[in-house]
């Protein structure tokens, strides 16, 4: 309980001139700041004209009628006292009415009948006293939470204006702390719960986008659609993913072709593929064609035969897809193949030799077996047809040397070849006539007679061979 003595001072401490707050234009915040320092100084009535004050000039301030309420209360509590009714104002005179006190406190020799005569009152003014402690603390927490309500809806406002949903969602969330049972408060929490929840889903959307899973990416902007068809770029979004699931059908649909062989197919949806998106999966796009060129011109090459269209088919389509890949060896060796090959034909099929041998000899060099040994069987044909010409004109040396390539090459009818190189041989290099004897008369033989044999004497004895006389 505050000590009567500091009332006293308090009541005839002189606060600001009232004139103050009549000026024009005077600020709110200004009176609600002087009057709360009259209030924490105890100088209700200064404090009540400043509130009054502003209560006039900003009539929708919340907490200003409280405050005159609490006002009111001090004074008639103040005005309960006989001793502060009897105060004089001026400074002496509280010092005297207090000296007066305490001598009159020393002097008298207070009765039990007084103390029980002023004990119930001074236990009321103590319960008053607490009573409106509490009141004060509890309008001074009420004005509080009322103050920062409206400050937290602002902030949360202006973060839905920006797009900042999760800091909306903390300051409604606040505020709807504050007042739970505040629709206004209410409805800009689910607003801005909403805010977060389409965040987050365009968020997932745009790294499905770029990770290219479509279906993932699709599903969850038509989740954004339902909850709000104008968030942000939704919509586009939606036609762009789109586009993108029919390119990769497409794309799926080629590649069925392809692993069909149907080579055909396979380059119709994929040039239009390359036609509606050029970025559309770039590299494997073109791999994919670049091969399905190549494999039918491989393909048309060996269904040919003697169709120089097929031919011709297959030559463009090795430049196709050279067109692709300028440099790939492969397709350029059977680009040349195909080219040597549908040359020398037509000179084979035009009878012109010597162009047909040199075109072809250069398709049997690079690939034998070339379109399963044909190369090599109108090469030989080639070869002999110009040993023809050559031994026609005279030149048997160029003949010769024309049959015996026929007969150096694996595959081909050696029987013709060998037949006209002996033949042209044995002109070139007739030979050496052997002489021939003439042989003798044959002798005719004497007939032999056929007398009977009269037989030999016995021979006679040998004679006995003298011995040597020894002389001594």
């Amino acid at each position: 309980m505050p000590d009567d003595n500091d009332i006293l001072a308090s009541n005839n401490t002189q606060g600001p001139a009232l004139s103050q707050d009549d000026r024009t234009g005077e600020d709110a915040d200004a009176l609600y700041t002087r009057g709360m320092a009259h209030y924490r100084r105890r100088e209700w009535q200064e404090a009540k004209s400043c509130f009054a004050r502003l209560k006039s000039i900003a009539p929708d301030r919340r907490g200003v009628d409280a405050l005159l309420n609490e006002v009111d209360i001090f004074i008639q509590l103040q005005g309960m006292q006989p001793e502060r009714q009897e105060a004089p104002v001026d400074v002496a005179g509280v010092e005297e009415v207090q000296w007066a006190e305490s001598v009159a406190q020393q002097t008298a020799a207070p009765s039990a009948v007084a103390r029980r005569r002023y004990r119930w009152p001074t236990i009321v003014m103590a319960l008053a006293v607490l009573v409106i402690v509490f009141l004060v603390l509890y309008a001074t927490i009420v004005n509080q939470r009322q103050d920062r309500l409206p400050a937290l809806v602002n902030q949360g406002r202006a973060a839905l204006n920006v797009g900042d949903c999760d800091r909306a969602v903390k300051a409604f969330g606040d505020a709807l702390a504050l007042a739970p049972k505040d629709e206004e408060v209410k409805t800009w929490y689910a607003k801005a719960q909403r805010c977060q929840q389409l965040d987050s889903l365009y968020a997932q959307a745009e790294a499905d986008i770029e990770a290219g899973q479509w279906d993932s990416a699709l599903e969850k902007l038509n989740q954004i659609m339902a909850l709000d068809p104008t968030f942000e770029d939704t919509s586009e979004k939606v036609d762009f993913v789109k586009s993108q699931l029919a390119l990769e059908e497409l794309f799926i649909e080629a590649k069925s072709y392809f692993e069909q062989d149907n080579w055909n197919e396979a380059i119709r949806t994929l040039e239009q593929l390359r036609q509606q998106a050029p970025t559309y999966k770039t590299n494997e796009v073109q791999q994919t064609l670049f091969y399905a060129y190549f494999r039918n011109g491989v393909e048309l090459m060996a269904a040919a035969g003697d169709s120089l269209d097929l031919m011709g088919q297959a030559i463009q389509s090795f430049d196709l897809a050279l067109a692709i890949f300028p440099n790939d060896s492969t397709a350029l060796g059977e680009r040349q193949l195909a080219d040597s090959y549908r040359q020398g034909y037509i000179a084979f099929n035009q009878q012109n030799w010597p162009q047909a041998v040199l075109t072809l000899q250069q398709v049997y060099e690079g690939r034998p077996d070339y379109l399963d040994g044909r190369v090599s069987s109108l090469l030989c044909t080639s070869y002999l047809r110009l040993g023809d010409a050559y031994q026609a004109a005279g030149d048997l040396e160029q003949a010769l040397e024309q049959y015996r390539n026929v007969l150096a090459i694996d595959g081909c009818d050696h029987v013709e070849a060998a037949v006209k190189e002996r033949e042209v041989y044995a002109i070139l290099y007739p030979p050496t006539p052997t002489p021939t004897r003439t042989p003798l008369p044959t002798r005719t033989p004497l007939p032999t007679p056929t007398a009977t044999a009269t037989p030999l004497p016995p021979p006679p004895p040998p004679r006995p061979t003298p011995t040597p006389v020894r002389h001594d």
